[in-house]
């Protein structure tokens, strides 16, 4: 359904962008920033005014002087050395000036220009953060959080780098500008072939950038897809565990690896056109004045000075073009990044405050619905024409079949959508024309999904009121009847849970986020299925709490369990998004046949099921199911009538998909088809599209030993990595020192040209010598295109290898690790570590090398052309190398500090991006904000430290530059006029100088990356080193299928940093095809049981065994293989439903899948879906509702045909008849095979073939549901709470 024009009451709201939204659903950003990028950036860095001004000033006065000193050195040779008329102390003395006011620029240059990198990067990753704490539930629904860390830590560190680059870019260009004056006065025809070289570089410029953008930006959207896949399987590992799916996911990560390498490597072969050619074209120009200025020095018309000011300057220049192709390679590259990260500053919410909203105030609390119309999806509403009142002060219960909007009511009350059509009030307030802020301060939510911080217990309860006092914190989670398990945490309330919580379990988290809710004191509170995850006597206990809590609250509440409806006054019952009816439960009892259906659930009479009711109702509803008496091994045409032509669309081309859920979860993110996302959706231009079309095929593959690469590497080091690469990486090696011996042959044909052909009047030789050098330049070029493609291309397969090598590491990991290490960590090791040993490897590393053979080959020089100056050259090094010691060892802590505090920023952006609609729905972003703020300026102070030793060092080389030149001007001075040195070998000399120190210069430039990828080195092989807690058996035995005995020995269990044990000293036999159900206490170790049968941890002592055999001697993904796993929280992977069902079996067919959906009961539930089981799958299966996740997650483990299910509370999300229908459905197949359930609703317990109930680890009741209720014993306390809560509505 399209939403309708907005009425008068919102009209004056309705702005340009809101037409926008209106006509294409997912942009409702301002226009493209891919025009104005620069100008943004610019926007960025001018907030600093102060810094840009005296960074630019810096880099003004130190290229200026830099600029003066061949003019100080012209002076030298022919006033003193060659005429000697002059003194020389003089002129030294201005050198040395000159050399110390350029290590006062630098310094400035360095340091401010590296602190407004860093506070531009933190500005914007601020601006990031606040752009998406402001998204409503529209734009959080098609959220893909791969491709939001992507953007938040690579493209955020290009754009760093390219500024960080800028300042010193800039003032390139201003040296070229002043040389090129200076190189006029010296000598206008000279200046004229100097700038004959200057269309060319334009030109080449100018294609570069058509043709590097596009590349680049495609090889960043590949990156992107790669973050995502890792994202997702650190958040499913449970799933991808489960059913020992890890071998496909690290084939899907291989796949998306080689895509990368692919776009990569076109993006290199690109480079290598244009970046030697760039740094070729300058050098031509100096061959050109070799010629040139050696006819005009025979004629008279230069001095040998002048020429040797010339070639100081062209020398100059070398070294600045080649960072300026970097730098233009660099700028494409941060082109493609600053436009993806303003994609995000850019989005708006489609859910704004109005203007003059005003407060809404504190009232009784009453709710309307008035002919309400929603829907996740244009043309697919989910609430249809709703119309329900709740009075103050009242309870209001919701039941209805899964999809039929519960949820999505919920959401709309504190706006997280706006509704299409109709209106929904509080007090009689339109919640359009209110303040956020008041609104959501007025309700208490308790989401479907119990979604808990990294942080302590008490931050936790405190998260909506920060300033609520110990007791206030305590009396709440009394409320949610939560102190006494926390009080038995390590810490009690101060104790750190996991991220997501998930080191509590279910239950657990559960209470503590009703007890979050029940702290904020809200007007109207609202229960999302809140104690679904909670056993029997703890519900009866918070019901009683929650009567005395809601008396005089309103409250809305969503129930699955008969025992909740107990609490309310009255009950609606809702179907595909219509009110069906509302009473009392009496009167729904008396006249409605769906309620009385709903509530047939197990245990109890469900005749209405038996007699065809249902579909008699269905049929009223237009909801009949047209596949009803399909023939078994055929599909039903109208749930897979829209099979799309990919499942896995183009990134490039990738439009929104229909996501709508059929029914309602307002809960999560509801977008993005496979690999959905409205980041990776967001449609490039069409001009874009245009080049990235022309772009050459992708046709290169890494031609890696991937088998190798997934092995365990414990003895990691990148020596081992790099050694099968020994071949290309000496190639590569052979050609760098191929292009530093082409930078040393120059400035000796100039000597020579200069003592043979102008010293001789020998102009001949002069013209040889040109055409020598242009073939140096030519042949150097070769080399350089060479170098760039071998080089990248090496470096690419090997961190294709480095991913690889990490991702089969992390499936290996045990799921331990997983819960105490945060998922933005672990992302930060596959992202900003990988990238930094990416550039690193593949240009600074090139860099270094040629820096250093250039510094070996020129001090041989130095020492060939004359060994006493070579001495006085060699007098500087012991300051050189005390500054490079100290240097290296502060910086070396600084770099290690930042990368430690960039993990933790991370984390809590991943985290932040999670919990997002909690953090809304308490009011906390502002709160968040200022948090995210403070670790992100924490790092920046790191980082701002190491530059501080950067912008202190490396221009302390370059002032040793200019001492060195002062003393051999001096010694040399005297060399030359005792005829022990020509002329041309001075000349030689001080070019020679300049490319000593040149290279220090370079590494300079590298030094940056070079710590950053130590570390990031340093962090992979502390991954990589990291040991599995389930390793697999030096001999594993092969597994087909079990019979199903599964026995713990004695079994003991504790989790990390616990002070007492999960399961202490358990001792179990299942019998083979036996259902047993596991009862308890939330937290009793129900979980964990299952989880050690599962093999996701070992026994701290005794041993499980299935059929005989300890898990640990079995081959573990085989294993798990043959298990059915449904967890205590369905995850699901993006792509489609039909893919979902499928995961543990890849290669079922269609008629498989819907056999499976069908035999759990989850057929009619997927056909009524637009698309059926084509229908998308979001981001964890968030655009589902909780009911249908469950469902499909059953038909999953279905799927798999298992030796052994492992059930945790598999039908808690699931209405009573739905329920009944699944557990009816799948008798036949727990009969076949043994079954391991965790039974919170004691119905399904009661189906069991045993039950057996556990207490703080331990086993203390095991038998029957007739022999434990005989025994009288904790069972049947159990059973008399849920008998009270379940009948008490009867």
């Amino acid at each position: 359904m399209t939403p309708e024009t907005p009425t008068d009451d919102t009209a004056a709201t309705f702005t340009e962008n809101d037409a926008r939204a209106s006509t294409h659903p997912l942009i409702t950003s301002s226009t493209s920033p891919t025009h104005r990028w620069i100008r943004r950036l610019a926007g960025y860095c001018w907030r600093s005014k102060w810094l840009v001004v005296a960074a630019f000033g810096g880099a003004v006065v130190g290229m200026g002087g830099t600029a003066l000193v061949p003019l100080i050195l012209r002076q030298i040779v022919d006033e003193v050395i060659l005429t000697d008329r002059a003194a020389m102390l003089p002129w030294v003395t201005v050198l040395l000036g000159v050399g110390l006011l350029v290590f006062g620029a630098g310094f400035v240059r360095r340091f401010l220009a590296g602190k407004l990198a860093l506070d531009v990067q933190h500005a914007m990753r601020e601006d990031l953060f606040r752009a998406l704490l402001r998204l409503d539930g529209a734009r959080q629904d098609e959220l893909h959080t791969g491709q939001v860390v992507s953007r938040s830590i690579s493209d955020i560190m290009v754009v760093q780098g390219l500024l960080q680059m800028l300042p010193n870019s800039l003032g390139n260009l201003l040296l070229f500008a002043i040389s090129l004056a200076l190189m006029a006065w010296l000598s206008p025809l000279l200046t004229l072939v100097a700038l004959a070289v200057v269309p060319a570089l334009v030109v080449i410029g100018y294609r570069s950038r058509s043709r590097l953008f596009p590349a680049t930006w495609e090889a960043q959207q590949q990156a992107a897809e790669v973050a995502a896949i890792v994202e997702a399987a650190v958040s499913g590992v449970r799933v991808v565990k489960g059913f020992g799916q890890e071998r496909r996911e690290l084939d899907r990560l291989d796949h998306q690896a080689r895509q990368l390498f692919g776009s990569r490597m076109r993006a290199i072969r690109l480079t290598s056109r244009f970046s030697p050619t760039l740094q070729a074209v300058p050098l031509v120009g100096q061959v050109g004045i070799l010629a040139l200025g050696g006819w005009l020095t025979l004629r008279g018309s230069i001095t040998l000075g002048t020429f040797l000011a010339f070639s100081s300057y062209l020398s100059q220049l070398v070294a600045p073009t080649r960072m300026l192709s970097n730098f233009l390679v660099l700028g494409q590259q941060a082109r493609a990044s600053v436009v993806r990260v303003f994609e995000v500053i850019d989005s708006q919410p489609e859910v704004r405050e109005k203007p003059g909203a005003v407060e809404l105030p504190r009232g009784p609390g009453g709710v309307e619905l008035e002919n309400v119309t929603f829907g996740y999806v244009d043309s697919d509403p989910v609430l249809r024409g709703l119309s329900l009142r709740v009075r103050p002060g009242e309870t209001l219960a919701l039941v209805g079949t899964a999809g039929s909007g519960k949820s999505t009511i919920s959401q709309l009350l504190p706006r997280f959508y706006d509704v299409w059509d109709g209106a929904v009030r509080i007090d009689g307030y339109d919640v359009r024309d209110v303040t956020l802020a008041s609104l959501r301060a007025r309700i208490g939510l308790v989401f479907e999904e119990s979604f808990l911080f990294s942080d302590t217990v008490r931050a936790n309860i405190a998260y909506g009121r920060p300033d609520a006092t110990d007791e206030q914190i305590r009396a709440a989670a009394r409320a949610a009847e939560a102190m006494e398990f926390i009080e038995a945490l390590p810490q009690g309330l101060d104790t750190v849970v996991g991220e997501r919580g998930l080191t509590l379990s279910g239950g657990q988290r559960q209470r503590i986020a009703l007890a979050r809710a029940l702290l904020s004191d809200p007007t109207l509170l609202v229960l999302d299925d809140a104690t679904s995850a909670v056993d029997p006597r703890t519900e009866a206990e918070i019901h009683a709490t929650l009567r005395r809590v809601m008396r005089g609250r309103t409250t809305i509440i969503i129930a699955h369990r008969r025992s909740t409806l107990q609490l309310a006054d009255r009950i609606a019952v809702l179907d595909a998004g219509r009110l069906v009816d509302v009473g009392t439960h009496a009167e729904l009892e008396a006249r409605c046949p769906l309620y009385r259906l709903l509530l047939s659930g197990p245990g109890e009479d469900a005749e209405g099921i038996d007699a065809g009711e249902l579909d008699a109702f269905l049929a009223t509803t237009e909801t009949t199911d047209a596949s009803d008496g399909q023939p078994a091994g055929r599909l039903d045409p109208s749930a897979w009538a829209t099979r799309p032509v990919s499942t896995q669309p183009s990134h490039l081309t990738r439009v929104r998909m229909p996501t709508g859920p059929g029914g309602g979860f307002g809960g999560g993110g509801r977008g993005g088809g496979p690999g959905g996302g409205w980041l990776s959706n967001l449609p490039p231009t069409p001009g874009l599209l245009a080049q990235v079309a022309k772009l050459p095929p992708i046709t290169d593959s890494p031609d890696a030993d991937a088998a190798r690469a997934r092995e365990p590497d414990p003895a990691f080091s990148l020596r081992r990595t790099l050694r099968p690469f020994r071949r290309p990486l000496l190639v590569a090696v052979l050609l760098v020192m191929l292009d530093a011996l082409g930078s040393l042959t120059l400035p000796l044909l100039i000597r020579h040209g200069v003592d043979a052909g102008i010293a001789k009047d020998a102009y001949s030789v002069v013209l040889v010598v040109t055409a020598v050098a242009l073939g140096v330049v030519i042949a150097n070029w070769a080399v350089n295109v060479a170098q760039t493609r071998v080089a990248g291309r090496t470096g690419e397969r090997v961190l294709y290898t480095l991913r690889v090598k990490l991702f089969a590491h992390l499936q290996r990991l045990g799921l331990d690790y997983y819960e105490h290490e945060m998922g933005g960590r672990i992302m930060t090791r596959m992202t900003t570590d990988i990238d930094a040993l990416s550039t690193f490897l593949q240009t600074s590393l090139l860099t270094a090398v040629v820096a250093l053979l250039q510094f070996v080959g020129v001090l041989v020089a130095l020492v060939w052309i004359n060994a006493e100056l070579a001495l006085c050259v060699l007098a500087v090094m012991p300051a050189l190398i005390l500054a490079t010691l100290v240097f290296r060892a502060k910086s070396s802590a600084a770099y290690q500090e930042a990368r430690e505090r960039i993990s933790v920023v991370n984390a809590d952006l991943q985290e932040n991006v999670a919990g997002m609609r909690v953090a809304q729905a308490f009011r906390r972003e502002e709160h968040n904000a200022h948090r995210f703020v403070r670790k992100s300026d924490a790092y920046r102070v790191s980082r701002l430290r190491a530059q501080r030793y950067i912008a202190t060092y490396f221009p302390f080389v370059q002032f040793l530059n200019v001492v060195a030149a002062a003393v051999v001007l001096g010694v040399g001075a005297g060399l030359v006029r005792g005829g022990e040195l020509t002329a041309g070998e001075l000349i030689a000399y001080l070019l020679y100088l300049d490319l000593f120190f040149s290279p220090v210069q370079q590494l300079s430039q590298v030094f940056d990356g070079y710590q950053q990828a130590r570390v990031g080195l340093r962090r992979i092989a502390e991954l990589l080193r990291t040991p599995t807690s389930t390793p697999q058996a030096e001999r594993p035995m092969k597994v087909t299928r079990f019979r199903g005995e599964v026995v713990l020995d004695n079994v003991s269990f504790r989790y990390q940093n616990a002070e007492t044990n999960a399961l202490d000293g358990v001792s179990l036999r299942v019998r083979p095809g036996e259902t047993v159900a596991l009862v308890g206490e939330t937290g009793a170790g129900k979980t964990t049981l299952v989880k050690l049968v599962a093999r996701f941890y070992d026994p701290t002592s005794g041993a499980v065994r299935v059929d005989g055999h300890d898990l640990r001697d079995l081959d573990l993904e085989a294993y798990r293989q043959r298990l059915g796993y449904v967890p205590q929280e369905p995850f699901l992977f993006p792509g489609t439903i039909r893919d979902a069902i499928a995961y543990g079996r890849p290669d079922a067919t269609d008629e498989d899948v819907e056999a499976a959906a069908r035999a759990v009961g989850a057929h009619r539930v997927i056909a009524r879906m637009r698309g059926g089981y084509f229908h998308p799958v979001g981001e964890r299966g968030r655009n589902l509702s909780a009911g249908q996740r469950q469902l499909i997650a059953l038909a999953r483990a279905y799927l798999v045909d298992p030796d052994i299910l492992l059930l945790d509370e598999a039908t808690a999300a699931l209405d009573p008849a739905t329920e009944a229908l699944v557990i009816r459905a799948t008798e036949t197949l727990t009969r076949s095979r043994t079954t391991l359930l965790i039974a919170h609703r004691l119905t399904t317990a009661e189906r069991a073939d045993r039950i057996v109930v556990l207490d703080h680890g331990r086993v203390v009741e095991d038998g029957t549901h007739a022999e434990l209720l005989g025994a009288g014993g904790r069972y049947a306390q159990l059973w008399a709470a849920y008998a009270r809560g379940e009948h008490v509505v009867a």
